[in-house]
């Protein structure tokens, strides 16, 4: 029996989710682009490509009590999907991943993290096929969905959404209060980061969906941090302490072999900056 292939090419969903993080990267980074441009074009209110992502949305957003109830929707939605002009699908598809190729580089907006891939993919398998083409295939997507949509999964998810949604329903005064002091807060916690940190840490937040991008600056840090660490290590006098800086030179992340920039390697980049702030008051103290 045929393995049923997904194609993030072809999902929809994948499609839209890549376009608005994209889109919210560049908001934050005040870049201008053609995304926008491409959203309103291609998932306009008329185009068959946002009819297909109401019903993405249908499958993956709506909260059942049993699994019966579940499974019955999915059949429901399923039959939706059929009853859409296939044909100017294709088009829209085509010309959607044709413009994304021509006005960015494809590979790398393809990289970007779509934290429910499994679930859009999913439903692309359950859309794309019949229950015949690969029974235990369909059937595996579909208690993924199920697993997603029923209740008690769902209470939980909502759960984590507690406080935006308590902060979105806060009049709008209070909102922009809140974000003042938010910002407040994060200046204040962060004050004492130098420029080459702050500078790390906003690359981090502005490019969290960009992994390329931020590998890329990122490869432009470390020889930064190591060429900091060997004129730290020319003014150490102790010859255990020097050993130990110089292998924490040699520990640092090479960053070709990391598919996805994580916190936790942010953090430690941050580590390094402090390292070299502290040995570089050392140093200055010492020739008081």
């Amino acid at each position: 029996m045929k393995k049923l292939k997904h194609s993030k090419y072809k999902n929809t969903g994948i499609l839209f989710e890549m376009l608005v993080r994209k889109l919210t990267s560049e908001t934050l980074t005040s870049d201008k682009s053609n995304t926008i441009d491409i959203i309103k074009k291609y998932f306009g209110k008329n185009t068959e490509l946002a009819k297909e992502m109401k019903l993405y949305n249908a499958l993956l957003k709506e909260q059942f009590k049993s699994e019966a109830s579940a499974l019955e929707y999915i059949r429901s939605v399923k039959a939706a999907h059929s009853k859409l002009n296939k044909s100017v699908l294709r088009r829209e598809r085509y010309n959607l991943v044709k413009e994304i190729s021509e006005k960015f580089k494809l590979d790398q907006i393809s990289k970007i993290r779509v934290h429910n891939y499994k679930l859009l993919a999913s439903a692309y398998i359950i859309f794309e096929n019949d229950d015949a083409d690969n029974p235990k295939q369909i059937m595996e997507c579909k208690s993924e969905i199920v697993n997603n949509i029923i209740t008690e999964r769902a209470q939980q998810e909502k759960q984590r959404d507690v406080v935006l949604e308590t902060f979105k329903s806060q009049p709008k005064d209070q909102r922009l209060l809140t974000y003042r002091l938010l910002v407040d807060k994060f200046n204040d916690k962060y004050s004492g980061l130098d420029e080459n940190q702050k500078r790390l840490l906003n690359k981090y937040i502005t490019n969290v969906n960009d992994s390329d991008t931020l590998k890329e600056y990122i490869q432009t840090v470390i020889p930064t941090i190591k060429k900091g660490l060997k004129a730290q290590v020319a003014k150490i006098d102790d010859a255990a302490t020097k050993i130990k800086v110089e292998r924490l030179s040699e520990m640092l992340c090479d960053v070709e072999n990391i598919n996805i920039i994580k916190e936790s390697h942010v953090l430690n980049l941050l580590r390094y900056f402090d390292l070299i702030k502290e040995l570089n008051e050392v140093h200055k103290w010492n020739h008081c």
